[in-house]
């Protein structure tokens, strides 16, 4: 493979559980720009857990992780995030929070490094909901009296908010009714992002030119 069409490579990936059981050793893994991936395999063996050391979200035991882009992550969703409003859960309340604050005149050295020219971060909040049929008035409502559906849709939606090039996602058909599945099955059968989909959902798992088992 030429180096530039790596996205994301695994060198050698091990993890250890803190009581010393190894849950999985020595993986090798190359995604390539655009390549679209499905993760299968039985619970427990540790797609999961796999997916968030792509993500830098854990720290394998041992091995090497390298990715070309930010990568954006779909976490399965349960009631983790319910302490958190719908903008600290996608990550962009600070980017927020500055933009209103030079719209107010506050255009200080922080507040803009915060904004990062971010100017369309709303509109791209509002075209995001829109996408997944999420109706949001208000981004610092909390995500607690959300239904796991509309919490997976936030998540969803943050693809499109961050603009990342690679997407991990777990789960993402879980909580979903059959329309929004079906807008999920179109965004990643159209989608040009490169994609890790973590999945038992073999509707999902027909859309990706490869899956691998775990």
């Amino acid at each position: 493979f030429k180096k530039k069409e790596i996205m994301l490579l695994l060198e050698g990936i091990t993890y250890t559980h803190p009581d010393r059981d190894i849950l999985f050793s020595d993986i090798h893994l190359i995604i390539n720009r655009q390549e679209k991936a499905g993760l299968t395999g039985n619970n427990g063996t540790g797609k999961s857990t796999l997916l968030k050391i792509m993500a830098g979200l854990l720290e394998p035991s041992s091995g090497v992780v390298r990715t070309m882009a930010k990568p954006f992550y779909v976490p399965q969703v349960s009631g983790q995030f319910n302490h958190l409003t719908i903008a600290q859960a996608l990550g962009i309340e600070g980017k927020l929070q500055a933009l209103h604050a030079i719209l107010e005149g506050r255009v200080t050295e922080a507040n803009l490094a915060l904004l990062d020219d971010d100017w369309g971060i709303e509109e791209r909040c509002r075209e995001a909901f829109a996408y997944w049929e999420l109706e949001v008035t208000d981004l610092h409502e909390a995500m607690r009296t959300l239904s796991g559906g509309q919490k997976t849709k936030v998540f969803l939606a943050g693809i499109m908010i961050h603009q990342s090039q690679l997407v991990l996602m777990d789960e993402p058909s879980n909580h979903l009714d059959a329309r929004a599945r079906g807008i999920l099955y179109d965004y990643i059968h159209n989608s040009n992002h490169t994609l890790v989909l973590v999945s038992h959902d073999r509707t999902l798992l027909n859309i990706p030119g490869k899956i691998y088992e775990l």
